[in-house]
């Protein structure tokens, strides 16, 4: 025979297994709502999203011209950003030749004085200059 103490536990277990269930499906539809507001959002904005990927709304064609004005726009920025004859001055007008560019040494390389054969690094199965194995 069951007591009021077993109708108590039973209602309270009942009770807290339905606010879970609850919960999770109060929670699933709020992500699903908050999914599917996104997608109207961007939809508006000229994204579609669907199971088999996203498709680009765009509302200009363009064509062959279209792709040569900005590869040439795209060189003419390139050539404006490149660091070469910046600084020395316009190019000789009588040869049409540019000035020529001095080239120096980097400091890492003036500062060293180590020789070609005290750079080489000795390894296990490297060769010796005279032709044998390096021994251990």
């Amino acid at each position: 025979m069951a007591n009021w103490f077993d109708f108590i536990s039973l209602t309270l277990t009942i009770g807290v297994v339905g606010g879970v269930i609850y919960s999770i499906l109060y929670t699933s539809k709020r992500i699903s709502q908050s999914v599917q507001s996104t997608k109207e959002s961007l939809k508006t904005r000229g994204l579609t999203i669907s199971d088999k990927g996203v498709s680009i709304k765009t509302s200009k064609r363009f064509d062959r011209e279209d792709y040569v004005d900005a590869t040439q726009r795209g060189f003419v920025k390139a050539m404006g950003a490149a660091s070469f004859r910046k600084g020395d001055g316009p190019v000789n007008a009588v040869s049409h030749t540019p000035p020529v560019m001095h080239r120096s040494g980097s400091v890492a390389s003036s500062k060293s004085n180590g020789s070609v054969e005290e750079k080489k690094k000795k390894g296990l199965f490297r060769k010796n200059h005279s032709g044998s194995k390096d021994k251990i």
